[in-house]
């Protein structure tokens, strides 16, 4: 059996990397390696087996431990440009002493998250082989730019539905049938502020609460309350009960649970800041309907589902996630995109279609039955498109055997 070590350059920071992470953990029993030289905020409530280090000065032990016990390292984050300077300065020579199979996995999908990895191209050229979820991303294109011409395939995205169910799903009678959860952070392209519009034009209306959590403060934060457009009337969302504003004063200390559970009908969507992981997921688990609304461009999918996504299904919700995505995600056993295919529990939603969406919204919410239905559909549907052993089976594999020096299907793209 193949022992692996798992590397976390840029540290445990409970996003969809370090989830990454677990599956593979899950699956393989790999160790995780977790750089400890930056902490993060969310990641606490997550369930992670790890051995911590300091890039700064303990790398060479390290090094040294993974070279004499281990057959692969999975690469899932390198430091960032934020990371204190030793840490970034010692990641490259850490990579090169590892005489063992490397393999790094870019999870970014956007041009602005892969900007801000430490030495990337260098990092790029240590590894063996590298794993990207589409072939038409903006990593591709980093690739070419600086023509890196270590071996690269795509790889899916696989999460444990089963234990995740075992742990959080909760009998119909338990949820709240008005409740709305949406999970994620203040990133545009994770859809926050379509969810509000949502909420504040179909879904308030109809007495549903809509509770959106993960909401750091960032430099996108004024775009979630001001639509990003050039219009004279752009859209005010400051009817939202703020709970994630600098202004408000919520700190660590003062932000417990006991915030949660005070949400009313007829008002705004509620906000929140980051969460604690296993609590949100029982808070999730106690919700009619979970959300992530991720979009990014067609061909940046992948066929790949978010770890957000695949955390409302597998908590018991029916799950909402961006009509786009829903387009433009293809079934691999039905073979349809996931809007066109039959049992999928999945509902869309987008700006043209709030109306539709929320009729059926209500119907569900007022149905525990067929509500119960659906979510067990979608639990079926979506295990089938992406559960985590045969996915990180094959990430496994290719991570062996893929040894060609021509960018495996990107060949057209190199000319």
């Amino acid at each position: 059996m193949t022992k692996i070590a798992i590397i976390l350059g840029r540290g445990t920071e409970g996003c969809g990397v370090t989830q990454c992470a677990i599956q593979m953990q899950k699956v393989t029993q790999a160790d995780i390696f977790s750089a400890m030289d930056k902490k993060w905020g969310r990641a606490k409530g997550l369930e992670i087996e790890q051995k911590e280090f300091m890039m700064g000065k303990d790398w060479p032990a390290t090094a040294s431990l993974i070279n004499q016990d281990y057959d692969l390292a999975v690469i899932y984050s390198v430091p960032s440009k934020g990371h204190p300077q030793d840490c970034q300065d010692n990641f490259i020579p850490f990579l090169r002493s590892l005489n063992i199979r490397k393999v790094f996995i870019n999870v970014d999908h956007k041009a602005a998250s892969i900007a801000r990895n430490a030495n990337l191209k260098e990092v790029c050229e240590s590894v063996d082989v590298i794993m990207t979820h589409s072939m038409e991303n903006d990593f591709c294109k980093f690739m070419r730019k600086n023509k890196i011409e270590t071996p690269l395939t795509k790889m899916g995205l696989g999460f444990d539905y089963d234990g995740h169910r075992a742990k959080y799903w909760r009998p119909i009678e338990e949820q709240q049938h008005d409740m709305v959860r949406w999970i994620g952070r203040t990133a545009m392209w994770k859809g926050p502020s379509l969810m509000i519009d949502f909420h504040q034009d179909a879904l308030m209306e109809q007495g549903f609460i809509t509770v959106l959590e993960g909401l750091e403060a960032s430099i996108q934060y004024p775009l979630v309350l001001y639509r990003d457009n050039k219009e004279d009337n752009p859209v005010d969302r400051r009817k939202v009960e703020n709970h994630f504003r600098p202004e408000k004063q919520f700190n660590e200390v003062k932000f417990t649970p006991d915030l949660y559970g005070k949400e009313e009908a007829n008002k705004g969507a509620y906000l929140y800041p980051q969460y604690i992981n296993n609590e949100a997921m029982e808070r999730m688990a106690r919700s009619a309907f979970g959300s992530d609304l991720y979009f990014l461009k067609a061909e940046h999918y992948g066929n790949n589902i978010e770890n957000c996504h695949a955390e409302c299904i597998a908590s018991g919700t029916v799950p909402l996630f961006h009509k786009h995505f829903c387009d433009n995600v293809i079934h691999p056993v039905q073979g349809k995109p996931i809007s066109q295919c039959q049992n999928s529990g999945t509902l869309g939603v987008d700006y043209t279609n709030f109306n539709e969406c929320r009729d059926l919204m209500v119907k569900l919410k007022n149905d525990p039955a067929m509500r119960d239905d659906w979510r067990e559909m979608s639990f079926e549907f979506w295990k089938q498109h992406s559960d985590a052993e045969p996915v990180v089976n094959e990430i496994i594999d290719l991570a062996l055997n893929t040894t060609s020096n021509q960018p495996q299907g990107l060949e057209e793209f190199f000319v």
